[in-house]
């Protein structure tokens, strides 16, 4: 009996030591290695290097990505899809059970909305939309059927854009564009510019640039198709 206890936690630390390696090398390699891939996911060229409402919020160069799908659906539809999106709203359009599991969700349909829900449009400059029960994004643009622009940080949103930065600062922002593409605009280049910077160095920066860098390229991926395949959906 004593054997056997010993060859099981044996192995059960085995397992342990390999995922400890597992995520050390997912969190210091993986993000440097496919940041060229990640921060372009979807996009052309021509995407990625062109200028997007909320591109003079703030300066930034520790993140500028741009990620885009096309959607078989107008681009009045996968707006009243965007801005529905939050906590206590319409949800991510991704994994429900992530966002669950981290108490940012309380959506409104009990999951992601596959409709469009009335009450959670006409959102306006000012308003906020609740990441969790910490953060929160402020509205700065909102251009039905074109584009709306989410920031947050040290920053107030009043003040944006910023022409003289403070000492110390840090700010994030997503910009939600929509282009009409295919016959009479029947469909949309969905594209998202998400922009990040500050004064943070040393390991908050690494931090930035990697894990969370990766982490968000997954999640906002995933939101992107969750969009289309509901937009689509509903066209349907």
């Amino acid at each position: 009996m004593g054997s056997i206890i010993l060859s099981t936690a044996k192995w059960i630390a085995i397992v342990v030591v390999v995922l400890i390696v597992v995520l050390v090398v997912g969190v210091t390699l993986v993000p440097p290695v496919t940041r060229r891939f990640t921060d372009r996911w979807g996009a052309t060229a021509a995407e990625h290097s062109a200028a997007y409402p909320g591109d003079d919020l703030f300066p930034a160069t520790r993140e500028i990505s741009t990620k885009a799908i096309t959607i078989a659906a107008p681009p009045e539809t996968v707006y009243a899809l965007v801005q529905q999106m939050g906590q206590h709203r319409g949800g991510w359009y991704g994994w429900d059970w992530f966002y669950n599991l981290t108490k940012s969700s309380d959506f409104v349909d009990g999951h992601y909305s596959t409709r469009i829900v009335p009450e959670l449009q006409g959102v306006a400059v000012g308003d906020k939309i609740a990441i969790n029960d910490m953060v929160a994004y402020d509205v700065v643009v909102a251009d039905p059927g074109r584009a709306l622009v989410l920031a947050t940080g040290s920053l107030k949103a009043a003040d944006l854009p910023m022409r003289s930065m403070p000492e110390t600062w840090t700010e994030n922002s997503m910009a939600f564009v929509m282009k009409p593409v295919g016959d009479g605009g029947s469909s949309t280049r969905l594209i998202l510019r998400m922009r990040a910077d500050g004064t943070d160095t040393g390991f908050g920066r690494w931090v930035w640039n990697g894990p969370l860098n990766f982490g968000g390229a997954l999640f906002s991926h995933k939101t992107l198709v969750g969009i289309k395949r509901t937009a689509e959906a509903l066209e349907r």
